[in-house]
């Protein structure tokens, strides 16, 4: 049995897929290896932190990929695992192939350039990693901005010579809470969006890092996001870094 068009009535060759475990809470990630009459090879499925899971045969599981008019998703069932230098599953169709449903967040290692203006300050730097989700971004501290530790430390005010305290000076960083506007730049394309500031990271440098949350992205946006974080990754699987 032939299995249809590629990309509608099943994922195309070389492509990221989502693998759906019932019973199981992460959404693990795979990529198709081959696509034959009756059957798919995928590679083992691993979790967001690159660790391989395993299955046993008999195992009913579902795929999600991005169609071209939007997620598609198909159930299969395991049939068997390949072992070698990479070890892949062997899945049977077990329907056709539906609307599939908004899937979790990928992320993945990607340098773009981003800009951050919040009420104190605008902000540049770059990405450490990127899901539809969020981002991860480094960018130099401002002149006089203390190192942040879970959000930018304050500066005590120094007593002016009569004994009086002066207002504190408004902080050149943003705080953790804080709704943020930020333009992230694709290969050819601009995404500008609203951003919560979720934590910082301690670096020993003089720059700041932090992860951003994405506030109301359009599903359009959010698959932008994914199609370029996709491509970063099977750049990455290309040269044998995952």
């Amino acid at each position: 049995m032939a299995l249809g068009v590629a990309g509608v009535d099943h994922p195309e060759d070389r492509a990221v897929v989502d693998v759906i475990v019932p019973g199981r809470g992460e959404m693990l990630m795979s990529w198709v290896e081959a696509v034959h009459d009756a059957e798919l090879v995928v590679t083992v499925a691993q979790t967001k932190a690159g660790h391989p899971v395993l299955l046993d045969a008999g195992e009913r599981l579902d795929l999600v990929w991005k169609g071209p008019e939007g997620l598609r998703a198909m159930p299969v069932e395991l049939t068997a695992t390949e072992r070698g230098e990479r070890p892949a599953w062997r899945l049977r169709p077990m329907g056709p192939a539906t609307r599939g449903q908004r899937r979790g967040a990928v992320r993945t290692p990607l340098r773009l350039t981003v800009r951050i203006a919040a009420s104190t300050t605008e902000l540049g730097g770059a990405t450490v990693d990127v899901s539809e989700s969020g981002l991860r971004v480094i960018f130099d501290r401002p002149a006089g901005a203390d190192r942040p530790s879970s959000g930018p430390a304050a500066i005590a005010p120094v007593p002016a010579d009569d004994g009086s305290i002066p207002a504190p000076a408004k902080r050149p960083l943003p705080e953790v809470g804080e709704i943020v506007s930020v333009v992230l730049q694709l290969d050819d394309s601009q995404i500008a969006a609203k951003c919560e500031v979720i934590r910082f990271h301690p670096r020993q440098d003089d720059k700041c890092e932090a992860s951003l949350r994405f506030i109301g992205l359009s599903e359009y946006e959010q698959d932008q996001i994914r199609a370029r974080v996709f491509a970063e990754m099977r750049d990455l699987r290309r040269r044998g870094v995952i």
